[in-house]
């Protein structure tokens, strides 16, 4: 990727408003922004937004023109709307995904790795941006971080910033179980959720830890404080738990392990940063998301107590009402209007396609206003949802776009079962 046009553009300017996704990806693209340019001297606003539309575009404007901003960087996000982006103001677009299919307007530098046929998450584009203006080798993490949160650690060019963290000590790589909270998360927590383990109640758990001398005096360690022999011991008992449940001899249970050396105990498992990045965005806490980044940690517990108390309660919903709503052998439509808040239908359905179905694709749908937001994700290789949820949203009026396995887009209110029936049609076609 060639960063000249865009170096050259942000010397010439003096105020710049940095416009960025509200996801985990989106937001540490942002914290790379803010640091490089303030370093630079640059005077900086980050706005973070949900979505490109008119509507946005018109706030970006008027900020713009109120605030005597010089340039507009778009990180993680505008490549799919150039024809909405202004045409009278400079404008770099630091972004992965598919661009849409016009000529780029000559007010515009578009930064994409696609283009190059090649994959690189947001925050990674603007870590090797960054890092051709100045050096600030910590900002590497929140490149790990963000392609982590996008799922896009062992992908493409995202692979090459992984070995990089790793040659200068900022990032190490364990083999460790398939779990969720390897290093903040007491053992028996993180055995009750994982997909593995055919034990998943608390007290089930909690006796299976005591059983092989893990549960000390009621305390239970994170697999992270385990020693080397207590895991080797943790390993032998869960196949030996499940061959006594007929289950084979797991192939999968293991996975990489990405443990940040520089960051606070709290953020050292990129997972679990990342998924608490994105926490902060959905329920819109943005200025909190980069005081985190900032190292100040006092808001952390509070924040994720409210994300965990929302989420629980739009996951008990759907599999409440699993049965009524509309589905194929293979899809799966949540259709949950004013049920579940429009930010968090994403993180829902991701849930519900790796943890509360069988069924390969899954969409949901909330109200957004007057409009209806979708979110889709896909577990079938030669189904592309950009593509299919592209061209069913414009056909009705709507925008979406994204990547090949998940996907969003709107539509307006009262068209949902439409959309459904496109999407079938075209799926089983």
């Amino acid at each position: 990727m060639d960063f000249r046009k865009a170096i050259l553009k942000v010397r010439e300017a003096n105020k710049i408003l940095i416009v960025s996704h509200y996801d985990c990806d989106g937001l540490c693209s942002a914290k790379i922004l803010k640091t490089t340019l303030k370093k630079e001297g640059k005077e900086t606003k980050i706005k973070i937004v949900k979505e490109i539309s008119k509507d946005i575009i018109r706030e970006i404007e008027d900020e713009f023109e109120k605030e005597n901003f010089d340039l507009i960087i778009f990180s993680d996000l505008g490549s799919p709307y150039l024809s909405l982006l202004p045409e009278d103001k400079d404008i770099i677009i630091l972004d992965h995904h598919v661009p849409e299919n016009i000529k780029v307007p000559k007010n515009i530098i578009l930064i994409n790795p696609y283009l190059e046929n090649k994959e690189l998450c947001g925050a990674g584009i603007c870590y090797l941006f960054a890092s051709k203006i100045n050096q600030n080798p910590e900002l590497i993490d929140y490149a790990i971080v963000g392609a982590i949160g996008d799922n896009q650690a062992e992908i493409g060019e995202n692979k090459k910033i992984v070995s990089e963290a790793e040659k200068i000590k900022r990032l190490k790589i364990e083999k460790g179980l398939k779990i969720f909270g390897h290093v903040n998360r007491p053992l028996h927590e993180s055995l009750k959720n994982a997909n593995f383990f055919p034990l998943n109640t608390y007290s089930e758990v909690v006796q299976f830890l005591s059983d092989i001398n893990l549960n000390q005096n009621g305390k239970i360690k994170s697999y992270y404080d385990l020693s080397k022999e207590e895991k080797e011991k943790l390993l032998l008992e869960i196949i030996k738990e499940r061959i006594r449940n007929n289950l084979e001899e797991p192939a999968n249970i293991f996975s990489d392990v990405y443990i940040l050396t520089k960051q606070p105990r709290e953020l050292m498992d990129a997972l679990e940063f990342s998924t608490i990045l994105n926490a902060f965005g959905r329920l819109e806490r943005y200025d909190e998301a980069f005081e985190l980044m900032d190292g100040k940690l006092e808001k952390l517990e509070e924040i994720m107590l409210e994300y965990r108390k929302k989420l629980a309660t739009y996951l008990s919903f759907v599999a409440e009402n699993m049965n009524s709503f509309p589905q194929t052998e293979n899809i799966l439509f949540i259709n949950a209007k004013e049920k579940i808040d429009e930010n968090m239908i994403g993180t829902v359905t991701s849930i519900v396609i790796n943890s509360l179905t069988n069924k390969k694709i899954v969409l949901g749908f909330a109200y957004s206003g007057d409009m209806v937001k979708i979110s889709a994700r896909s577990k079938i290789e030669r189904v592309d949802l950009n593509e299919i949820v592209s061209k069913i949203c414009e056909k009705l009026g709507g925008t979406g776009g994204g990547h090949k396995e998940a996907a969003g887009g709107k539509i307006e209110k009262g068209k949902e079962e439409e959309f459904i029936e496109e999407f079938k049609k075209i799926v089983e076609k």
